[in-house]
């Protein structure tokens, strides 16, 4: 019996030492990989900084990216990003250069045969020219009529034409690109009448977009769509109709084989549908079990096509249907594919931040390279202004950064469902996190990296925050069906310090605002667009301005700095009232009591940001104006806004998304939605500065604490440190 138990016992031990060196094995390779992920990261954070724009000491990020494209002899790869085109050595995957820098939302490209010259198309009217090998600018055409934008552009393959099309004006030129100057429009009217309209290209943004292909690889044709899956073939010498394909309504996204022969249409749930354009018949079907295949890439001999959603890509030889290959290994979304020229790899964005290249014919990984296509789902500053904190859209990671030089410091992995939020202490020093259908809560000490994990309530938690001191960590969520709650913990001890349990009617949830200081614990709840408010010293709750008749719908709402007052929009949702959210609400946090109501803005109100001295409210409109109203004498505003918004007629210019007063309140800053920001004197209006690099909407705003440094944050997928003292005017 004895000599059984000493078997056991050593078999067991034996098993945990097996169990000890593979889980060693695990981390350490786990270990390595971490380690070579963040060197690459690191040693390719310096092209990030390449082409600043004026006034910007970093540049957080690459950009969102939309588009990759190799040149047609396979050394380059144009990777086209919200901020510009990056470009690629294909081997290497080594950055040359940064093309058409933050000059706006690129919407098409295209490489000259030799790949000397890649032409750029942007939103806000030009087609650009530049020299692949060097980074030159070499020129730049635009037309009035381009004003609203360049939807494809094509270089011939003569090497000596340029294609262009906008859509707006449904308009094709032909420029020669040795001259400068354009041949001829392909919508000018024999008649004499400015524009034909029926012989035109019709449609020609035709729901495929900037990225789709719709010219012949010979440069001969090209091809609109208009409705019901009519498709029209051009001679875009002659502007002359060649023929019609009208297609079944099949699906949502459409795309073409380079020589037009075949077309792929695909949608929600449905298959892949192949259509031979010359007999304008539908030629075979690909059943998939991707969920959505609605993004569809032919490869160069049109043999190939690439479906693909989520995480995965589908390669498929159109002329067996069969599936080719299937490759998995991004961790989140792929967002773009493209083929090479020889047909044998494959390159993929996703929404990880990763670049990968695949092996057609083994369907393993080549190469993967990391930090492309930043998008910030969320960013904050700690209360010193010292640290950034930044999560990725879907991503698991979280990440910190210095907010004067923007060099990253360090990254926590979160939640493996993805980061819903997370939340900085005051003084940078702790981190929590959370995600929907978790019940726990992760704490990090960030000079430590000590991680601990606080159990919320049973089902999820479904939001976090740090009190205005940072000794107090509050965290809400739902315990059961029909239940809320909300605990509050100690932040040194990790203890739990209060719990308040809600009914269903009384649920917290999630807020468009949040206060939280020693007294009160009070938030803006979205759900029912309703003010809560937890007494912290009295134990009591109450719920302001319960309304069960008339529903409600929360724009913004903001909480004054010292938590007495609540700034409020509201769209009424009930067919009797009209609409109210020109108009804004001053409400005492405190008594629930109405202040005033703000009238004056004659569109819809977007942004609201309080004074540091709680006395001022500045308010953004989509009237193209920005007021500044006076809380003590209520009803008095002045109104800042520039002249030439007036006239600009591109669809939200002039419109605020983001305000931020500096810490001396003498400064107001707009972030615009077309992506500007500009600086305004708050006791005049005067405009002090105006700060141009981000290409789209800018989402949030940051001064540091001795208001000598601005923090842009954009839809582009950057962020932009911006150096106030800089002489930009």
């Amino acid at each position: 019996m004895k000599s059984l138990y000493s078997n056991r016992l050593f078999m067991s031990v034996l098993t945990g030492v097996i169990l000890i060196v593979i889980g060693g094995i695990y981390y350490l390779e786990h270990l390595e990989n971490e380690r070579a992920l963040e060197e690459e990261r690191n040693i390719r954070l310096d092209y990030k900084q390449w082409h600043l724009p004026e006034g910007a000491k970093a540049r957080i990020g690459a950009g969102t990216i939309n588009a990759i494209h190799y040149s047609p002899n396979g050394n380059l790869l144009a990777v086209v990003s919200d901020i510009g085109v990056w470009i690629l050595d294909a081997q290497t995957v080594e950055p040359q250069h940064l093309l058409a820098p933050h000059t706006g939302v690129i919407n098409s490209t295209s490489f000259s045969p030799d790949g000397k010259i890649l032409a750029v198309g942007t939103e806000n009217g030009t087609v650009q020219l530049w020299n692949t090998s060097t980074g030159e600018h070499l020129n730049t055409f635009t037309r009035r009529e381009y004003y609203f934008g360049i939807d494809k552009v094509f270089i011939m393959p003569d090497s000596h034409t340029l294609v262009v099309v906008s859509s707006h004006s449904t308009m094709v030129d032909l420029w020669d690109i040795a001259t400068g100057e354009r041949k001829k429009t392909l919508s000018a009217v024999e008649n004499g009448t400015t524009y034909d309209h029926v012989k035109s290209i019709p449609d020609m943004y035709m729901n495929l977009g900037g990225y789709i292909n719709t010219f012949s690889s010979d440069g001969k044709t090209i091809v609109s769509y208009s409705s019901n899956e009519t498709f029209r073939f051009w001679d875009i010498a002659t502007r002359k109709e060649i023929k019609t394909l009208k297609a079944e309504p099949s699906g949502y996204m459409r795309t073409f084989s380079s020589d037009l022969r075949t077309l792929a249409i695909a949608g929600y749930k449905k298959p892949i549908h192949l259509w031979d354009v010359n007999s304008g018949t539908q030629k075979k079907t690909i059943k998939t079990d991707q969920f959505d295949s609605s993004f569809l890439v032919f490869s160069p001999n049109g043999n190939l096509l690439a479906s693909y959603d989520d995480d995965a890509i589908c390669i498929w030889d159109v002329n067996t249907n069969e599936e080719k290959k299937k490759f998995i290994g991004h961790k989140n979304t792929v967002t773009t594919v493209a083929f090479s020229p020889d047909n044998r790899t494959l390159a993929s964005i996703s929404r990880d931040n990763t670049l990968r290249f695949w092996d057609i014919d083994t369907g393993k990984e080549k190469k993967t390279v990391v930090g492309y296509g930043n998008f910030f789902s969320d960013v904050s500053l700690s209360s010193n202004g010292e640290t950034l904190m930044s999560i990725g859209f879907d991503s698991s990671t979280i990440r910190l950064w210095d907010s004067h030089t923007g060099q990253h410091e360090k990254s926590f992995i979160g939640h493996k469902n993805g980061v819903w939020d997370a939340a900085l202490s005051p003084d940078g020093s702790k981190l929590a996190s959370n995600t929907i259908g978790e019940r726990t809560v992760r704490f990090w000490d960030v000079n430590t990296g000590k991680l601990s994990k606080l159990k919320g309530p049973k089902r999820h938690v479904s939001g976090i925050a740090f009190r205005r001191d940072g000794k107090v960590l509050a965290s809400w969520g739902s315990p059961g069906e029909y239940k809320g709650i909300i605990q509050h913990w100690d932040v040194p001890t990790g203890r739990m310090q209060r719990t308040l349990q809600l009914t269903s009617q009384d649920g917290f949830g999630v807020t468009e605002d949040l206060y939280f200081d020693e007294k009160i614990f009070a938030g803006f709840r979205k759900f029912d667009s309703n003010l809560f408010v937890w007494d912290l010293v009295t134990g009591g709750y109450k719920i302001i301005n319960e309304d069960s008749v008339t529903l409600k719908k929360v724009i913004v709402a903001r909480f004054s700095p010292d938590g007495r007052v609540l700034a409020i929009v509201l769209e009424v949702l009930s067919l009797q009232a009209p609409k109210t959210e020109r108009n804004i609400v001053l409400q005492d946090v405190e008594t629930g009591g109405h202040i005033h109501t703000f009238i004056g803005h004659t569109d819809n109100v977007e942004c609201l940001t309080f004074s540091p001295d709680n006395r001022t409210l500045a308010s953004g409109s989509k009237d193209k104006t920005i007021r500044l109203w006076d809380i003590e004498e209520t009803g008095s505003s002045s109104v800042v806004k520039d002249p030439s918004w007036v006239d600009d007629f591109r669809m939200d210019a002039g419109v605020a998304s983001k305000l931020a007063f500096s810490p001396d309140g003498q400064t107001l800053a707009s972030g615009m939605k077309l992506g500007d920001i500009h600086l305004w004197e708050t006791a005049t209006g005067a405009k002090k500065k105006t700060f141009r690099g981000h290409s789209q909407q800018i989402s949030h705003i940051f001064f540091s604490t001795d208001g000598k440094t601005l923090i842009g944050v954009s839809s582009d997928g950057t962020m932009l440190i911006w150096d106030l003292t800089h002489p930009q005017n």
